[in-house]
């Protein structure tokens, strides 16, 4: 039983570490819009296809979602390689060094996972966004604070009357 564990903790690291460095600045903004969060799954599933894309190429697939490069460049960020789960990959290798020494359990394998960690935190950091901190971004920063998850729906709005759409906010209802 522990063997399948393994080989499937293995196997998932490295995507599970990409994808979870790669979204999560992107989803603490979009969990805090309440238009993203009573979204059917499909078109969540969108939302993240455009994350992915959108992060990479700086071009998106459904073009009425949340845009995570509106400006249609990649997201580059060298700095965010050195980031939170290459630090965990990093521990689980010190682990895999110090358990080989000492005959510490399961130490080959959390080495081999940490491996995939450290990969997988590594490349998902580099099309990260840069942090809001402006003291840590560089002039080729690109902020998604301001880009609506759901342009579809804010036009919904907009149209109704209820409130006004400011486009020089591309998503903030004034």
């Amino acid at each position: 039983m522990t063997s399948k564990v393994t080989g499937i903790v293995n196997k998932l690291a490295s995507p599970v570490a990409f994808w979870t460095q790669l979204t999560s600045k992107d989803y603490q903004i979009l969990n805090a819009d309440q238009n993203y969060r009573n979204l059917p799954n499909l078109e969540k599933a969108k939302v993240a296809v455009n994350i992915l894309t959108g992060s990479i190429t700086g071009h998106v697939f459904f073009p009425g979602h949340y845009n995570p490069s509106s400006n249609g460049e990649p997201r580059i960020n060298p700095a965010g390689v050195i980031n939170k789960t290459v630090g965990i990959g990093v521990m689980g290798k010190i682990y895999g060094a110090v358990g080989k020494q000492f005959k510490l359990p399961h130490y080959a394998s959390i080495n081999k996972i940490a491996n995939k960690v450290v990969y997988g935190g590594a490349v998902g950091g580099f099309f990260d966004p840069p942090s809001a901190n402006p003291h840590q971004q560089s002039s080729r920063s690109y902020s998604t604070a301001h880009v609506t998850p759901v342009i579809t729906q804010n036009r919904a709005v907009t149209r109704s009357g209820m409130q006004s759409y400011d486009l020089s906010t591309q998503g903030a209802f004034r």
